[in-house]
């Protein structure tokens, strides 16, 4: 397997690993994180450091990507949607991709990463309850969801975290 920063000749395998990922009853029918995809490429706050694909050969299997938002006007990545193809799920392709992007992001020295996930799945990356760091959601009902991952906790901004637009939120 290979790690390597995500260019726009990936972008069709992207989508088809992220629809086939969070494909729901219906696999006709497109997951929301297909779209919310297509809008974070096109907006202010992609930074193609932050999107990573991982290939089996010249296959894309999987995919994560950061966008930057901010807490109270100071920048702070969040992380997601993450995506591995279905044959490759449970075999440490995404475990690989976190660590890959949280090497970048602390070789940038940036303060930290957050993110909207499964505590239990997250815990094991370093990630902790945001609120814990004084970093709050836009939506309270998050709650325990919400989490930070700190690389940096002296520069590490404290305050309301919106993400990058196309989030909505």
């Amino acid at each position: 397997m290979q790690i390597r920063p995500e260019s726009y000749d990936d972008r069709a395998a992207v989508y088809a690993v992220t629809h086939a990922a969070f494909a729901g009853l219906d696999p006709m029918v497109e997951p929301e994180e297909v779209g919310l995809l297509q809008k974070l490429f096109d907006c202010d706050a992609y930074d193609s450091r932050y999107s990573l694909v991982a290939l089996d050969g010249s296959a894309v299997i999987g995919h994560v990507i950061a966008t930057w938002g901010q807490v109270e006007g100071r920048p702070l990545l969040g992380l997601g949607p993450i995506a591995v193809a279905p044959e490759y799920q449970h075999r440490g392709v995404g475990s690989i991709l976190m660590q890959h992007i949280h090497d970048r992001a602390e070789e940038a020295h940036l303060s930290g990463i957050v993110l909207l996930g499964s505590p239990a799945y997250y815990h094991r990356f370093g990630y902790e309850t945001s609120s814990e760091r004084g970093i709050y959601p836009s939506d309270p009902a998050w709650g325990e969801h919400f989490m930070v991952r700190v690389f940096d906790a002296a520069s590490l901004p404290t305050g309301n975290y919106r993400y990058a637009e196309p989030f909505g939120c």
